[in-house]
């Protein structure tokens, strides 16, 4: 049985984020464990250990590095005391509290194996565990941003991204506080798919693309990226059915066994 850590609950804007953890248990053997956030905040602290200076090649403030890397052994901490598989944190709470952002703790847990996903989310935590387990591979965790309808084209855009997904990376501010440490994250121009499931536990969306583009506009999310679906009119899920705000990015060849988990489980494929 898998155990996943629920630190706080989803945000209040995000759609379709919840899920009955009865459900969960049934269907895919994990075991959501509610974690109090004030236990993480509670805890940053007193974390004594300071970052290498020579940790990270790429150069940012330290001192806001070194705060990002407390969160990353503080959620690290809690994971070996709950004896955690993998986290999601409603993290815009660090913003106010500790004054920092857990995007570099993310990129960091996820490079690791240790699944962790933004704001709350768990219908993505699910989707990413299920991911690592049937694909074998890490996935970014991203908002869609803009919709090239004649295109057939989606940006997708988040401030944090598994470091190992990255062919290069580069430290910046989270984009809608302006503080803490986010990542800009460029990506392989290669075959993705687009995955999540619905926060019933009973649909999901899978779709095929290719990474066209990492592009650097001043008004979205740090790392971002522009998916040419394959399959005509696939962008219309996003305007017409979409599952929830967060979908996951990841590369793989070979999905056969995702896919037949996910029907033997008895969740509908959305067309």
């Amino acid at each position: 049985m898998l155990r996943l850590g629920v630190i706080g609950h989803p945000s209040d804007w995000l759609i379709a984020s919840d899920v009955k953890y009865s459900e969960a248990k049934s269907i895919f053997s994990m075991n959501l464990i509610d974690i109090d956030i004030q236990e993480l905040i509670d805890l940053i602290p007193t974390i004594k250990e300071d970052l290498d200076p020579n940790k990270f090649s790429e150069k940012f403030d330290y001192n806001e590095l070194n705060k990002a890397y407390k969160i990353y052994l503080a959620l690290k901490k809690i994971t070996e005391d709950y004896i955690l598989d993998g986290l999601t944190v409603r993290c815009f709470d660090l913003l106010s509290t500790v004054q920092s952002t857990s995007c570099l703790a993310f990129a960091l847990l996820n490079a690791e194996g240790i699944i962790a996903t933004c704001e709350g989310d768990i219908p993505s935590l699910i989707s990413m565990m299920l991911v690592k387990k049937y694909v074998g591979s890490p996935s970014f965790q991203a908002n869609p941003s803009k919709i090239e309808i004649e295109k057939n084209e989606i940006i997708f855009a988040h401030c944090t991204i598994p470091l190992n997904m990255c062919e290069s990376f580069k430290f910046d501010t989270h984009y809608e506080s302006g503080i803490g440490v986010g990542i800009k994250g460029e990506m392989k121009h290669d075959q993705v798919y687009i995955f999540r499931i619905s926060n019933d536990l009973t649909r999901y969306v899978l779709l095929k693309g290719k990474i066209d583009e990492n592009l650097n506009l001043p008004n979205l999310c740090r790392t971002q990226i522009r998916i040419t679906l394959d399959k005509t009119n696939s962008v219309n899920y996003f305007l017409t059915k979409p599952l929830g705000n967060h979908h996951l990015i990841f590369y793989s060849n070979n999905i056969k066994d995702l896919q037949a988990f996910l029907k033997n489980s008895g969740l509908k494929e959305i067309k």
